[in-house]
Protein backbone atom coordinates (compact mmCIF):
# COMPACT_ATOMS: atom_id res chain seq x y z
CA UNK A 1 0.00 0.00 0.00
CA UNK A 2 1.10 3.18 -0.91
CA UNK A 3 0.99 6.04 -3.14
CA UNK A 4 0.05 6.48 -6.84
CA UNK A 5 2.95 8.49 -6.75
CA UNK A 6 5.38 7.05 -4.55
CA UNK A 7 8.19 6.48 -7.55
CA UNK A 8 7.43 9.18 -9.36
CA UNK A 9 8.26 11.89 -6.59
CA UNK A 10 11.24 10.13 -5.91
CA UNK A 11 12.68 10.33 -9.55
CA UNK A 12 11.25 14.00 -9.64
CA UNK A 13 13.65 14.78 -6.35
CA UNK A 14 16.34 12.54 -7.43
CA UNK A 15 16.05 10.56 -4.17
CA UNK A 16 15.40 7.11 -6.82
CA UNK A 17 16.04 5.75 -9.51
CA UNK A 18 14.69 2.11 -11.10
CA UNK A 19 18.24 1.41 -11.72
CA UNK A 20 19.06 1.17 -7.77
CA UNK A 21 17.17 -1.48 -7.23
CA UNK A 22 13.68 -2.12 -5.17
CA UNK A 23 12.67 1.90 -3.53
CA UNK A 24 13.65 1.39 0.09
CA UNK A 25 11.47 3.59 1.93
CA UNK A 26 13.24 4.28 4.96
CA UNK A 27 16.18 5.79 2.94
CA UNK A 28 14.44 7.86 0.72
CA UNK A 29 11.88 9.09 2.34
CA UNK A 30 14.09 9.49 5.68
CA UNK A 31 16.53 9.49 7.33
CA UNK A 32 16.65 6.74 8.95
CA UNK A 33 16.56 7.38 13.00
CA UNK A 34 14.40 10.48 14.40
CA UNK A 35 16.75 12.95 16.54
CA UNK A 36 19.36 10.75 17.94
CA UNK A 37 21.01 7.72 16.71
CA UNK A 38 19.86 4.87 18.78
CA UNK A 39 16.64 6.95 19.50
CA UNK A 40 14.64 3.86 18.00
CA UNK A 41 16.82 1.23 17.18
CA UNK A 42 17.73 0.62 20.94
CA UNK A 43 14.16 -0.23 21.85
CA UNK A 44 13.82 -2.82 18.76
CA UNK A 45 17.33 -4.16 20.07
CA UNK A 46 16.07 -4.51 23.78
CA UNK A 47 12.60 -5.84 22.79
CA UNK A 48 13.93 -8.55 20.42
CA UNK A 49 16.48 -9.52 23.24
CA UNK A 50 14.11 -9.46 25.66
CA UNK A 51 12.08 -12.12 23.77
CA UNK A 52 14.86 -13.93 21.76
CA UNK A 53 18.00 -13.97 24.06
CA UNK A 54 19.43 -16.67 21.99
CA UNK A 55 20.28 -14.50 19.36
CA UNK A 56 22.62 -12.30 21.16
CA UNK A 57 21.74 -9.47 18.85
CA UNK A 58 24.30 -6.56 19.59
CA UNK A 59 23.10 -3.26 20.80
CA UNK A 60 25.75 -1.85 18.50
CA UNK A 61 24.92 -1.29 14.54
CA UNK A 62 26.90 0.49 12.05
CA UNK A 63 23.98 2.78 11.27
CA UNK A 64 20.06 4.03 11.16
CA UNK A 65 19.48 1.58 7.70
CA UNK A 66 21.15 -1.48 9.57
CA UNK A 67 19.77 -4.77 8.92
CA UNK A 68 21.08 -6.59 12.25
CA UNK A 69 17.54 -6.79 13.65
CA UNK A 70 15.18 -8.94 11.50
CA UNK A 71 11.29 -7.07 11.13
CA UNK A 72 10.48 -9.75 13.05
CA UNK A 73 12.18 -12.65 15.40
CA UNK A 74 10.76 -15.81 17.07
CA UNK A 75 10.74 -15.98 20.81
CA UNK A 76 12.73 -18.64 22.19
CA UNK A 77 9.54 -19.64 24.29
CA UNK A 78 5.49 -18.95 23.98
CA UNK A 79 5.00 -15.52 25.65
CA UNK A 80 2.23 -15.00 28.15
CA UNK A 81 0.49 -11.42 28.02
CA UNK A 82 2.34 -10.63 31.01
CA UNK A 83 5.95 -10.79 29.01
CA UNK A 84 4.46 -8.20 27.15
CA UNK A 85 3.78 -6.33 29.96
CA UNK A 86 7.46 -6.57 31.19
CA UNK A 87 8.65 -5.36 27.14
CA UNK A 88 6.35 -2.41 27.70
CA UNK A 89 7.85 -1.73 31.26
CA UNK A 90 11.18 -2.19 30.28
CA UNK A 91 13.96 0.49 31.42
CA UNK A 92 17.42 -2.01 30.31
CA UNK A 93 17.68 -2.87 33.80
CA UNK A 94 20.38 -5.04 33.95
CA UNK A 95 22.19 -4.15 30.53
CA UNK A 96 24.63 -1.84 30.10
CA UNK A 97 22.35 0.90 29.77
CA UNK A 98 20.30 0.05 32.88
CA UNK A 99 18.63 3.82 33.71
CA UNK A 100 18.31 2.98 36.98
CA UNK A 101 21.71 3.04 37.42
CA UNK A 102 24.68 6.37 37.51
CA UNK A 103 24.81 9.97 38.58
CA UNK A 104 21.72 10.58 36.24
CA UNK A 105 19.34 8.02 37.89
CA UNK A 106 20.10 9.69 41.25
CA UNK A 107 20.75 8.78 44.89
CA UNK A 108 17.37 6.37 44.41
CA UNK A 109 17.54 5.49 40.72
CA UNK A 110 15.28 7.12 39.38
CA UNK A 111 15.26 6.13 35.48
CA UNK A 112 13.06 9.10 34.18
CA UNK A 113 15.28 11.12 31.80
CA UNK A 114 13.28 14.24 30.55
CA UNK A 115 13.35 15.98 27.51
CA UNK A 116 13.14 19.32 26.58
CA UNK A 117 12.04 21.55 23.60
CA UNK A 118 13.34 19.36 21.23
CA UNK A 119 15.19 18.04 23.87
CA UNK A 120 17.47 20.67 24.49
CA UNK A 121 18.77 21.51 28.32
CA UNK A 122 17.96 24.79 30.06
CA UNK A 123 20.66 27.09 30.68
CA UNK A 124 21.57 28.52 34.50
CA UNK A 125 19.71 31.46 33.35
CA UNK A 126 16.34 29.43 32.27
CA UNK A 127 17.17 29.68 28.75
CA UNK A 128 17.23 26.60 26.14
CA UNK A 129 21.14 25.00 25.92
CA UNK A 130 23.70 24.25 23.30
CA UNK A 131 25.12 21.38 25.78
CA UNK A 132 25.40 18.50 23.27
CA UNK A 133 24.55 15.33 24.08
CA UNK A 134 21.70 12.53 24.84
CA UNK A 135 20.25 10.28 27.28
CA UNK A 136 18.78 6.49 26.32
CA UNK A 137 15.28 6.56 25.24
CA UNK A 138 13.87 3.65 27.11
CA UNK A 139 10.80 1.73 25.84
CA UNK A 140 8.84 2.23 29.55
CA UNK A 141 8.84 6.26 28.73
CA UNK A 142 7.31 8.68 30.82
CA UNK A 143 5.25 10.69 28.50
CA UNK A 144 3.74 7.68 27.24
CA UNK A 145 -0.35 8.41 26.91
CA UNK A 146 -0.88 4.45 27.30
CA UNK A 147 0.03 1.41 26.95
CA UNK A 148 -2.19 -2.04 25.43
CA UNK A 149 -1.60 -5.22 24.70
CA UNK A 150 -3.92 -7.27 22.12
CA UNK A 151 -5.18 -10.74 23.31
CA UNK A 152 -7.15 -12.88 20.38
CA UNK A 153 -8.56 -16.02 21.05
CA UNK A 154 -9.69 -17.64 18.18
CA UNK A 155 -11.84 -20.43 19.71
CA UNK A 156 -14.30 -18.29 21.82
CA UNK A 157 -16.57 -15.63 19.83
CA UNK A 158 -14.91 -12.41 19.13
CA UNK A 159 -16.82 -10.56 22.08
CA UNK A 160 -14.93 -12.99 24.40
CA UNK A 161 -12.42 -13.84 22.43
CA UNK A 162 -11.21 -10.41 22.00
CA UNK A 163 -9.38 -8.58 24.84
CA UNK A 164 -7.34 -5.50 25.41
CA UNK A 165 -5.55 -5.08 28.47
CA UNK A 166 -5.25 -1.31 28.68
CA UNK A 167 -3.60 1.11 30.88
CA UNK A 168 -3.51 5.07 30.66
CA UNK A 169 -0.01 6.64 31.37
CA UNK A 170 3.27 4.32 31.54
CA UNK A 171 2.86 0.93 31.80
CA UNK A 172 5.51 0.54 34.34
CA UNK A 173 3.25 2.70 37.06
CA UNK A 174 0.25 1.55 36.14
CA UNK A 175 -1.95 -0.90 35.79
CA UNK A 176 -3.26 -3.11 32.50
CA UNK A 177 -6.73 -3.70 32.96
CA UNK A 178 -8.57 -6.53 30.93
CA UNK A 179 -11.55 -4.27 28.73
CA UNK A 180 -13.58 -6.96 26.44
CA UNK A 181 -14.55 -6.37 23.17
CA UNK A 182 -18.16 -7.20 23.60
CA UNK A 183 -18.56 -5.24 26.44
CA UNK A 184 -19.86 -2.26 24.51
CA UNK A 185 -18.44 0.13 26.53
CA UNK A 186 -15.25 1.63 28.92
CA UNK A 187 -16.09 2.58 32.29
CA UNK A 188 -16.24 6.36 32.81
CA UNK A 189 -12.06 6.41 34.55
CA UNK A 190 -10.85 5.53 31.65
CA UNK A 191 -12.48 7.57 29.76
CA UNK A 192 -12.02 10.93 31.26
CA UNK A 193 -8.52 12.86 31.67
CA UNK A 194 -7.31 16.52 31.60
CA UNK A 195 -4.28 17.08 31.52
CA UNK A 196 -4.83 20.98 33.12
CA UNK A 197 -6.81 19.45 36.14
CA UNK A 198 -6.17 16.73 38.62
CA UNK A 199 -9.23 14.72 38.47
CA UNK A 200 -9.76 12.33 41.27
CA UNK A 201 -12.15 10.36 38.88
CA UNK A 202 -9.99 9.27 36.30
CA UNK A 203 -7.68 6.55 35.52
CA UNK A 204 -4.98 8.65 33.76
CA UNK A 205 -4.67 11.42 36.61
CA UNK A 206 -4.04 8.94 39.33
CA UNK A 207 -1.63 6.66 37.41
CA UNK A 208 0.56 9.96 36.61
CA UNK A 209 0.09 11.73 40.01
CA UNK A 210 1.52 8.09 41.44
CA UNK A 211 4.05 8.10 38.73
CA UNK A 212 5.96 11.43 39.37
CA UNK A 213 5.53 10.89 43.11
CA UNK A 214 7.18 7.42 43.08
CA UNK A 215 10.51 9.29 40.92
CA UNK A 216 11.21 11.50 44.31
CA UNK A 217 12.07 7.79 45.95
CA UNK A 218 12.27 5.24 43.37
CA UNK A 219 14.25 2.47 44.92
CA UNK A 220 11.88 2.84 47.48
CA UNK A 221 8.53 3.55 46.28
CA UNK A 222 7.90 1.71 43.27
CA UNK A 223 8.37 -1.54 45.01
CA UNK A 224 5.36 0.05 47.47
CA UNK A 225 4.05 0.26 43.82
CA UNK A 226 4.48 -2.88 42.42
CA UNK A 227 2.68 -4.57 45.30
CA UNK A 228 -0.86 -3.41 44.34
CA UNK A 229 -0.30 -3.11 40.99
CA UNK A 230 0.42 -6.64 40.77
CA UNK A 231 -2.27 -7.59 42.98
CA UNK A 232 -4.69 -6.08 40.47
CA UNK A 233 -2.86 -7.67 37.99
CA UNK A 234 -3.00 -11.34 39.47
CA UNK A 235 -6.50 -10.95 40.41
CA UNK A 236 -7.22 -10.25 36.60
CA UNK A 237 -5.17 -13.38 35.54
CA UNK A 238 -6.23 -15.72 38.27
CA UNK A 239 -10.00 -14.88 37.56
CA UNK A 240 -9.53 -14.89 33.86
CA UNK A 241 -10.47 -18.46 32.52
CA UNK A 242 -13.75 -18.18 35.07
CA UNK A 243 -14.94 -15.13 33.96
CA UNK A 244 -15.11 -16.01 30.67
CA UNK A 245 -16.84 -19.38 31.06
CA UNK A 246 -19.72 -17.66 32.66
CA UNK A 247 -19.72 -14.68 29.43
CA UNK A 248 -19.27 -17.56 27.07
CA UNK A 249 -22.26 -19.58 29.13
CA UNK A 250 -24.86 -16.55 28.64
CA UNK A 251 -23.64 -16.04 25.04
CA UNK A 252 -24.26 -19.77 23.75
CA UNK A 253 -27.73 -19.41 25.89
CA UNK A 254 -28.30 -17.10 23.00
CA UNK A 255 -28.07 -13.87 25.99
CA UNK A 256 -25.37 -11.78 23.97
CA UNK A 257 -26.85 -8.67 25.65
CA UNK A 258 -26.78 -10.69 29.07
CA UNK A 259 -22.88 -11.42 28.43
CA UNK A 260 -22.33 -7.86 27.39
CA UNK A 261 -23.93 -6.32 29.94
CA UNK A 262 -21.31 -8.91 32.31
CA UNK A 263 -18.29 -7.90 31.22
CA UNK A 264 -19.10 -4.22 31.03
CA UNK A 265 -19.84 -4.77 34.45
CA UNK A 266 -16.96 -6.62 35.12
CA UNK A 267 -14.38 -3.80 33.96
CA UNK A 268 -17.08 -1.42 35.98
CA UNK A 269 -15.60 -2.94 38.96
CA UNK A 270 -12.25 -3.44 38.36
CA UNK A 271 -11.71 -0.02 37.21
CA UNK A 272 -13.60 1.43 40.18
CA UNK A 273 -11.35 -0.80 42.46
CA UNK A 274 -7.88 0.40 40.80
CA UNK A 275 -9.05 4.33 40.87
CA UNK A 276 -9.57 3.78 45.17
CA UNK A 277 -6.77 1.87 45.30
CA UNK A 278 -4.11 4.32 43.54
CA UNK A 279 -5.13 7.40 44.91
CA UNK A 280 -4.73 5.56 48.61
CA UNK A 281 -1.76 4.62 46.89
CA UNK A 282 -0.56 8.39 46.86
CA UNK A 283 -1.99 9.21 50.35
CA UNK A 284 0.57 5.89 51.52
CA UNK A 285 3.34 6.77 49.40
CA UNK A 286 3.15 10.72 51.05
CA UNK A 287 2.87 9.43 54.41
CA UNK A 288 5.72 6.57 54.87
CA UNK A 289 8.18 8.85 53.05
CA UNK A 290 7.09 12.12 54.16
CA UNK A 291 10.13 14.37 54.31
CA UNK A 292 12.90 12.32 52.89
CA UNK A 293 12.43 9.67 56.00
CA UNK A 294 10.50 6.32 56.25
CA UNK A 295 7.25 5.98 58.67
CA UNK A 296 6.37 2.99 59.93
CA UNK A 297 4.43 1.24 62.43
CA UNK A 298 7.73 0.04 63.94
CA UNK A 299 9.20 3.78 63.72
CA UNK A 300 8.69 6.89 62.35
CA UNK A 301 11.13 9.10 61.18
CA UNK A 302 13.96 6.34 60.09
CA UNK A 303 16.67 7.86 58.45
CA UNK A 304 16.78 6.57 55.24
CA UNK A 305 20.56 8.42 53.89
CA UNK A 306 22.18 9.05 50.47
CA UNK A 307 24.30 6.02 49.28
CA UNK A 308 27.60 6.80 50.16
CA UNK A 309 28.84 6.39 45.79
CA UNK A 310 26.59 9.24 45.38
CA UNK A 311 27.51 11.52 48.23
CA UNK A 312 31.39 10.95 47.12
CA UNK A 313 30.14 11.82 43.48
CA UNK A 314 28.21 15.11 44.40
CA UNK A 315 30.69 16.23 46.70
CA UNK A 316 29.41 15.50 49.91
CA UNK A 317 33.22 15.03 51.55
CA UNK A 318 33.75 18.70 50.45
CA UNK A 319 31.01 20.06 52.39
CA UNK A 320 30.96 22.41 55.98
CA UNK A 321 33.23 19.79 58.15
CA UNK A 322 35.66 22.33 59.06
CA UNK A 323 35.92 25.86 60.03
CA UNK A 324 39.07 26.24 57.66
CA UNK A 325 38.45 27.98 54.20
CA UNK A 326 39.42 25.46 51.66
CA UNK A 327 42.11 25.63 50.07
CA UNK A 328 40.02 26.03 46.82
CA UNK A 329 37.48 28.76 47.37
Amino acid sequence: MHSANVFEVAQKKGWWKPADGPLDWTSVYGDGEFHHPYYSLRRVWRAQSLVAPSLHLSPWVDGPFTRAYAFAVKPDQKLAVKDIFAIHRDYYEGTEFDLTKGLAAGPFGDPVRFEGGAEALSGKDGSLSGVKGEFERPLNIYRCVFAFVNQSRSWLPAAIGGVTWFGPDRPATAVLMPFYAGAGTLPKPIQTSDILKLDRGSMWSAFSFVANQVSLKYSFMIKDLRSVRDRHENRYFGTQQALEAKALALWNKGDKKGAQAFLAKNAEANAASVLKDWWALSEQLYVRYDDGYLNTKEGIAQAVFYPAWWLKLVGYEQGPVSYKKPADK
